[in-house]
């Protein structure tokens, strides 16, 4: 077995602890900023000194520098030992030093780490750079930050607990004259300073993030954490000796990413997964503890994973009608709202049947029988009838994408519990399990689908096509339903079968399909000349083939409209080429 990317457990423990862990920055942090790391700043140092010693104002190439290095026996310099030759005493080592921070502004990865702390992610920050990027990007989300600095800052200081975030910097800040540099400065923090971060290292997970790890002080710390949460050390590449002894001695992980940037994008993704399903339980691992209980056959454990995500479902869906029921589905934010609030709850669902609907046609008929019966005993609201009917709504999403998924593999057989499946409404009346998605988005599915400012509107069944594009989980299992003229083309041909269901049922069907029409033609076409498969078709809705033939002209004038901007007469010369074509 593979093993786990250790920003799989960083993301539980944030998610889960949000404010126990704190991050340890670097230089690296600054780079995207323009901020050169140290290791660019040496070597710009190295440069300026070689121009002193030849008078030369010349830019010297790196394989000049390099050889002069070696003949001068300066090639092992560290960087705190050419400050200390470049720029001997404290004031001037500052200026030389702001001339790399002045006039830049935060990069990617300062506002990646404000918007953790805007989140209440994380609170407290140590960092051994001298500029203010993280500062600045902390305020422009209305959070001031508590600097510490210094020894005379931490006495004057609040208690850290008390602050809604804190940014420690061990090695100063170039505005106020406290940076360290030198191997004497290095060697050793001001008491304050390094009991502060013993305890920060002691009581808090620790982040750490573009930091080479070659500092004393800061490394004798760090040996001597003891911690109940973890570490975990984020680099580009495998860790520099100095870094790697220390990531050794604390048991750190190894989390490796081409840049800061693209680690924290990376956390913030897996973050928003919790976020949408606090429980944990989230598509991903729902669709394969699912799939792997079928395959292994274990009926007990698949039942009452079932059980489970049907309560789960019923109880979250229910929740989002009470959040929203009070909307006006007019208001330019209601549509977004709803579906922000809906869809990780069908998405959590759909995760359960989709395997079922390829595996098991039996526990597929029991959970749509369930998602039925869930539709009769729903509690009534009083609110605007759009948002109440969302249970309706979510019932006929999830039933087009598994109908989808199962016309695209040609496995009509399949389709019987959700062409067939019906529930009972308050006034009496029988109903499809699905409804036609010309009817069933008239309100819900176009209040979903704003596209500007101007509260301009798009057809809801173009939500439902956009809908399954941000699902990285489901493309990932279901390739198939992406890809050219996916997944509109399958979507199509599903409302297509539905819309025959409804005619030999004898009730009208509101037919959107012909927007695909070459899709449903082909369809056709496919029926018609493969028996064996129009076969099947009957037998999903409980017909013998002879029946199906012979309904065929019944069924076809219960199909009479399609949402604007295509008329009746359009529809009508679609499905007589349809009947033709059978």
């Amino acid at each position: 077995m593979p093993p786990l990317d250790p920003i799989v457990s960083l993301s539980v423990a944030l998610a889960e602890a949000p404010g126990t862990c704190a991050f340890f920055l670097g230089s690296g942090v600054s780079r995207d900023a323009g901020v050169p790391t140290g290791t660019e700043v040496m070597r710009e140092g190295l440069r300026r000194l070689w121009q002193l010693e030849h008078i030369d104002s010349q830019a010297v190439d790196d394989d000049t520098l390099d050889a002069w290095l070696a003949e001068t026996g300066r090639s092992d310099i560290s960087y705190s030992d050419l400050l200390e030759l470049i720029a001997p005493d404290l004031a001037t080592r500052r200026e030389y030093l702001a001339g790399f921070f002045e006039g830049t502004t935060p990069g990617p990865t300062h506002e990646a780490l404000a918007d953790l702390a805007a989140q209440g992610t994380v609170r407290v920050f140590v960092t051994t750079n001298f500029d203010r990027l993280l500062e600045h990007a902390l305020q422009s989300r209305g959070l001031e930050p508590v600097v510490l600095a210094s020894d005379a800052d931490i006495a004057a200081a609040m208690p850290r607990e008390h602050a809604s975030c804190v940014v420690i910097k061990p090695h100063g800040d170039f505005l106020r004259q406290t940076i360290r540099n030198t191997p004497a400065e290095l060697a050793v923090l001001e008491p304050a300073m390094t009991e502060q971060l013993r305890e920060v290292f002691d009581r808090y997970g620790l982040v750490i993030l573009g930091y080479s790890g070659s500092d004393e002080a800061i490394a004798a710390a760090l040996k001597t954490r003891q911690s109940r949460y973890g570490l975990w050390w984020v680099a580009r590449g495998e860790l520099g000796q100095a870094a790697n002894d220390l990531r050794e001695a604390t048991g750190g992980r190894l989390i490796q990413r081409p840049s800061a940037a693209e680690f924290l994008a990376d956390l913030r993704a897996r973050l928003a997964v919790f976020e949408a399903h606090p429980s944990g339980q989230t598509p991903a691992s729902v669709h394969d503890e699912t799939l792997n209980l079928l395959k292994g056959g274990q009926s007990i454990a698949l039942a009452e994973l079932l059980r489970r995500e049907q309560l789960a479902y019923e109880r979250d869906l229910s929740d989002v009608v009470t959040t929203v029921r009070n909307l006006h589905p007019s208001a330019q934010d209601a549509g977004q709202r709803a579906w922000e609030a809906l869809r990780p709850v069908l998405e959590r669902r759909l995760a359960s049947l989709l395997p079922l609907a390829l595996y098991d046609d039996d526990a597929l008929a029991d959970q749509t029988s369930k998602l039925a019966r869930s539709l009769e005993r729903r509690p009534s609201f009083n609110g605007f009838t759009a948002w109440t009917e969302l249970p309706e709504y979510a019932a006929t999403w999830l039933g087009s994408v598994v109908g989808a998924l199962l016309t695209h593999l040609e496995r009509l057989d399949h389709l019987r519990p959700v062409l067939t499946q019906r529930w009972t409404d308050q006034n009496g009346r029988r109903r499809f399990l699905l409804g036609l998605a010309g009817e069933t988005q008239h309100v819900i599915g176009t209040s979903m689908t704003r596209t500007d400012t101007r509260q301009a509107r798009e057809p809801g069944w173009a939500h439902w096509i956009r809908s399954l594009d941000a699902m990285a989980w489901l493309e990932e299992r279901y390739p198939e339903l992406y890809g050219d003229g996916e997944p509109q083309r399958s979507l199509a041909q599903f409302d297509f079968l539905l819309c025959l269901a409804y005619g030999f049922a004898g009730e009208r069907a509101i037919a959107w399909f012909g927007l695909s029409r070459g899709a449903a033609e082909d369809l056709a076409l496919r029926l018609h000349d493969n028996p064996r498969l129009r076969e099947r078709l009957a037998r999903a809705i409980d017909l013998t083939l002879e029946e199906f033939d012979a309904g065929l002209d019944e069924a076809f004038p219960y199909i009479t409209g399609l949402q604007v901007p295509y008329g009746p007469a359009y529809v009508r010369s679609i499905l007589q080429q349809g009947r033709q074509a059978f």
